[in-house]
């Protein structure tokens, strides 16, 4: 039985190959930033020549990727447009008043608004009350014009929906889904009432912009991946590492992108709680620096702790998370002066490409 892990990071993909239960060997190469499938299929390729196994041996391959995160941390995700109820386009600005640095007059805002900017924010007139009651039904058209606005003008990928109580009542989020797939097939969409259903309008339009800055990213990827894998006579399919520190399909993970936020740095908790079980611990403290991201997690009594209160960066993203804690700032983060003289270290990174400087190949 063989079987395969691959970790993708912003600097080299991990493939390690496990043969019958007993056996485990790893090959490492450079990721490849505009072809990060291609680096997964030269690391397979190169395990099972090691292995001397074919690639029809393989019966599972699992997949940890810091894809998502470094999609965040880099601010590289799908350019996105966020559609709200009529009058509260602003919410994903506004945020709260918790500050991270309660007395700092210089600090920036913490609120995800790179995802979209005020002009890629528009206002649909409808209305569901707190009990999921139609105030006002949904404006159809003006879904049409806001969408044909955003393509043509800021030429959107995807579009995060979050109207006021849709929770209760997700009617008209998933009517505006529908209008969307039918005139304009290539956006893709995510709608509140599906990617996080529940009260605290920020929290729910943050999670939801993110979950539409990441779907297009992410879905061309895993669908790629899988597709070459298969291609190159793997016939496992392909399962991806969740946030949780659970295993879906790789279907699955592209329609709940938001769920892979810390679908590597997950792995690597996972990883190390079993490597301190066989050295007879249950309490540690696992640091998995990468080139990108440095993160840090806790494992108490054997498990890893598990929460509903994550930040991304700055950003709330309250869905189920291992609790790793991440900086944008790994060895190959990249040193810079801001425009006050001051001395900076990412969140950009070399990548792969030209790499950290002790590669010797041009960074």
């Amino acid at each position: 039985m063989v079987v395969i892990g691959v970790d993708v990071g912003g600097t080299f993909t991990d493939v390690a190959c496990l043969v019958d239960g007993a056996t485990i060997h790893c090959v490492k190469v450079p990721t490849r930033p505009t072809d990060i499938a291609g680096g997964v299929l030269e690391g397979v390729t190169r395990v099972l020549r090691l292995v001397g196994q074919p690639v029809d041996a393989v019966e599972r391959i699992v997949h940890g990727t810091t894809v998502a995160t470094n999609a965040i941390v880099q601010r590289k995700g799908a350019v996105t447009g966020l559609l709200a109820t009529k009058g509260f386009e602003d919410i994903l600005e506004i945020g709260r008043l918790k500050r991270s640095r309660m007395y700092d007059l210089m600090i920036d805002a913490q609120t995800p608004t790179f995802i979209a900017p005020r002009r890629q924010r528009l206002g649909i007139r409808e209305r569901v009350g707190s009990r999921g009651e139609v105030i006002e039904p949904l404006h159809e058209e003006d879904v049409v014009a806001a969408v044909t606005h955003l393509r043509e003008r800021f030429g959107v990928e995807a579009i995060a929906v979050a109207y006021l109580f849709s929770f209760q009542n997700p009617a008209h989020e998933v009517r505006t889904r529908e209008i969307i797939k039918e005139r304009f097939p290539g956006i893709a969409v995510s709608i509140s009432s599906e990617v996080h259903p529940q009260y605290r309008e920020y929290e729910r339009t943050c999670v939801t912009a993110f979950d539409a800055y990441l779907r297009p990213v992410m879905e061309q990827y895993l669908v790629l991946l899988e597709a070459e894998l298969q291609r190159q006579g793997v016939g496992a399919r392909l399962q991806v590492m969740q946030s949780r520190g659970g295993i879906t399909s790789a279907a699955l993970a592209t329609q709940r992108p938001v769920h892979l936020f810390l679908s590597g740095p997950a792995a690597g908790v996972i990883g190390g709680k079993f490597a301190a079980e066989q050295a007879g611990s249950t309490q540690l403290i696992t640091l998995d620096m990468g080139g990108t991201s440095n993160d840090v997690a806790l494992v108490t009594a054997g498990r890893p702790l598990i929460t509903t209160e994550t930040r991304i960066l700055d950003y709330p993203v309250p869905i189920p998370m291992v609790d790793v804690h991440t900086i944008g700032a790994g060895g190959g983060s990249l040193a810079w002066i801001d425009s006050g003289g001051g001395l900076q270290v990412g969140p950009e990174s070399a990548g792969a490409d030209p790499g950290p400087v002790c590669y010797g190949k041009g960074g």
